[in-house]
């Protein structure tokens, strides 16, 4: 049986690389890009040979075409991707200088749709090539992106972040409509970053009741879930991951 192929777009702080390693643990092939040239480095000297990862822009239509041709090249295909746009700065309302958000969400959403418009073309390539062999399978592929906690729960002053990771999770949903039937499934997890409990413990215990932040092993195994055959059922949906916060009514006592 041939090993399933993974494309991780974006590595992140540190969720590309905990990704990274979960897939290959699980029997995948991976190979992860990037755009920041310090990140694919550090990247690919903690992975050696256990995946391949290379520089690349993630927003443009050559880059994306780039990332998937080396899975080819190196793999014969792909089957599913995880996508992990950047965190936009802080940019609160009052302060947003619209040049600099129109860039950010334009980099944004372009990326997130040429991602699903150039793996359709790809999985609708395999589909063609299997021909009758491909039978009534139904799931060649899966797409998963991996967004900020402000997708869908907001914080003062990520005005920016708010609106741009909330675009992606739009360009998912109405992507999962249009790919089902052509066998390719589309979620999100929304995951309080591990990068927040270190910069504001106090402030994210009182309003998270399991009073941390999720750990990138933990945003793997979801990942990882969402690719498997177990949640072919699993399209549009988004895997909110916040430790019970959207649930708290008012702040946790933390002085004890």
């Amino acid at each position: 049986m041939e090993k399933p192929v993974t494309l991780i777009l974006g590595l992140g702080q540190l969720t590309g690389e905990a990704v990274a390693r979960r897939f290959v643990e699980a029997g995948h092939n991976v190979i992860a890009c990037d755009p920041q040239m310090k990140r694919v480095e550090r990247v690919a000297d903690n992975l050696r040979d256990r995946a391949l990862v290379q520089h690349e822009e993630l927003h443009t239509r050559i880059g994306v075409k780039n990332c998937l041709a080396a899975a080819i090249e190196a793999y014969g295909q792909v089957d599913h991707l995880v996508c992990i746009p950047p965190v936009a700065p802080e940019m609160p309302l009052t302060e947003l200088q619209i040049d600099q958000f129109e860039k950010l969400q334009m980099r944004a959403v372009r990326g997130a749709v040429l991602t699903l418009q150039l793996f359709e073309k790809h999985i609708a390539r395999r589909v063609e090539e299997a021909g009758d062999t491909m039978g009534r399978r139904p799931q060649m592929g899966s797409v998963t992106f991996i967004l900020s906690l402000s997708a869908t729960q907001m914080n003062y002053g990520d005005f920016g972040d708010a609106v741009v990771q909330h675009a992606i999770l739009g360009v998912m949903r109405a992507g999962a409509v249009e790919l089902a039937p052509k066998r390719i499934r589309s979620n999100a997890i929304c995951a309080l970053r591990p990068r927040a409990e270190a910069q504001e413990s106090q402030w994210l215990k009182k309003r998270t009741p399991i009073g941390r932040a999720c750990q990138p092993d933990e945003i793997a195994d979801a990942a990882l879930y969402l690719s498997q055959p177990a949640s072919a059922i699993i399209t549009g949906e988004t895997l909110v991951m916040d430790g019970g916060r959207a649930r708290l009514s008012g702040l946790i006592d933390t002085d004890d």
